[in-house]
């Protein structure tokens, strides 16, 4: 963050005028962590690929708006999931969780200069919320049913940048990333990175496919301990300029 603050604008090219984008997405998360339904805790670590048989809905949308410096950027995720496949605390027997997640993170950034000649630096300060869903049925015969829907909406910081690579080999090829970092909302800790690879065909249509990750460390004030999670997988679009 020091060395993007410090960055020379001297061969850099401020951006100028409006400029929106748009980009359906797809992230195909994992899940791994622990998290609490109406005080039974449950833990879990499921790969991008055991999810292809428990989710039954996920979808995305990106979408920005820019004018000279200064932009606004937001988020939109949706997954429904079902699994059985998961361990329940004191309950031996285990569960199936049936959970609804709607994850949204708005940023405004400012545009810092660039650290190589068709890049872009910004700096980024919003807001992140989950909210979930989460049905809880614990087997056996002491077993039940719980139920408990929360929201944790925190504020966050972070940078995003891009930058051309191979300039001499394959135009139009670049690294395009975001990392934040937040806390102290309904969370004691939030994060995120998302390192993508982008290929522009044309001024207004490029492909992105990379990684991304979005964790929480929240204090549990019923039980006094901490909940820790997070989702990361593959992820990518097609993005829109205009």
């Amino acid at each position: 963050m020091a060395l993007l603050l410090t960055v020379s604008e001297a061969n850099a090219e401020a951006p100028q005028g409006w400029q929106s984008e748009i980009m359906p997405t797809a992230w195909i998360a994992g899940i791994e962590g622990t998290i609490m339904v109406d005080g039974q805790e449950t833990d879990f670590e499921k790969s991008a690929g055991d999810l292809f048989d428990y989710v039954e809905f996920a979808g995305g949308l990106t979408g920005g708006v820019q004018y000279n410096r200064w932009s606004l950027r937001a988020q939109f995720n949706y997954f429904s999931l079902s699994t059985d496949a998961l361990d329940v605390e004191d309950r031996p027997t285990g569960g199936k969780l049936d959970s609804d997640m709607l994850l949204l993170e708005a940023t405004a950034g400012y545009w810092l200069g660039s650290l190589v000649e068709g890049g872009s630096n910004y700096l980024l300060v919003g807001m992140r919320l989950l909210h979930s869903e989460n049905d809880l049925e614990v087997y056996g015969d002491d077993g039940g049913m719980y139920s408990k829907d929360s929201d944790l909406l925190d504020p966050l910081v972070g940078l995003r940048g891009s930058f051309p690579i191979l300039r001499s080999k394959i135009k139009g090829l670049s690294i395009v990333a975001m990392a934040t970092i937040g806390g102290g909302g309904d969370s004691k800790l939030i994060y995120g990175l998302s390192p993508m690879l982008q290929y522009q065909f044309t001024d207004k249509i490029a492909a992105r496919v990379g990684f991304r990750r979005a964790g929480w460390r929240v204090e549990n004030d019923e039980n006094g301990g901490e909940l820790d999670f997070a989702l990361s997988g593959l992820s990518g679009g097609i993005a829109v300029t205009f």
